[in-house]
């Protein structure tokens, strides 16, 4: 064979691979979203579900509670930040609703609602899904 049909080979080689690296690296991190996003238990990506599904950043938490109902998740955790990060992290997310922090939304597949009492330090959320998934 020719030097030059090698070289060019090689050449071929090389541009596939550069391009296709990247291509399968998109592809698997769409995949794994996809699977957080759609993961139903209470282990598993639990926290990253939650952020996907409300936009809501999850803090350093500890866990008190996780039920899943047919259509309807409802977590607690117990908020593990200095009195100022609270404070801060519920004016980023939340409204004042009488006696805690409140936010809630609405997608084409789920309704949610949080709180926080940031006297107590529960954050807790409810998660509707309006599809079976």
């Amino acid at each position: 064979m020719p030097y030059r049909t090698i070289k060019a080979k090689n050449l071929f080689i090389l541009f596939a691979v550069i391009l296709g690296l990247p291509l399968l690296f998109m592809a698997g991190c769409k995949s794994l979203v996809k699977t957080i996003y759609n993961s139903m238990d209470c282990d598993q990506f639990n926290i990253d579900h939650i952020e996907l599904r409300t936009g809501i950043d999850v803090p350093k938490v500890k866990r008190q509670s996780c039920q899943l109902n047919d259509s309807l998740r409802t977590i607690e955790f117990a908020v593990l930040l200095n009195s100022e990060e609270v404070k801060a992290y519920s004016a980023k997310y939340f409204t004042w609703d009488s006696s805690l922090y409140t936010a809630e939304g609405l997608s084409s597949d789920t309704k949610w609602q949080a709180s926080l009492d940031t006297s107590s330090r529960a954050l807790i959320f409810n998660l509707y899904y309006l599809r079976n998934e």
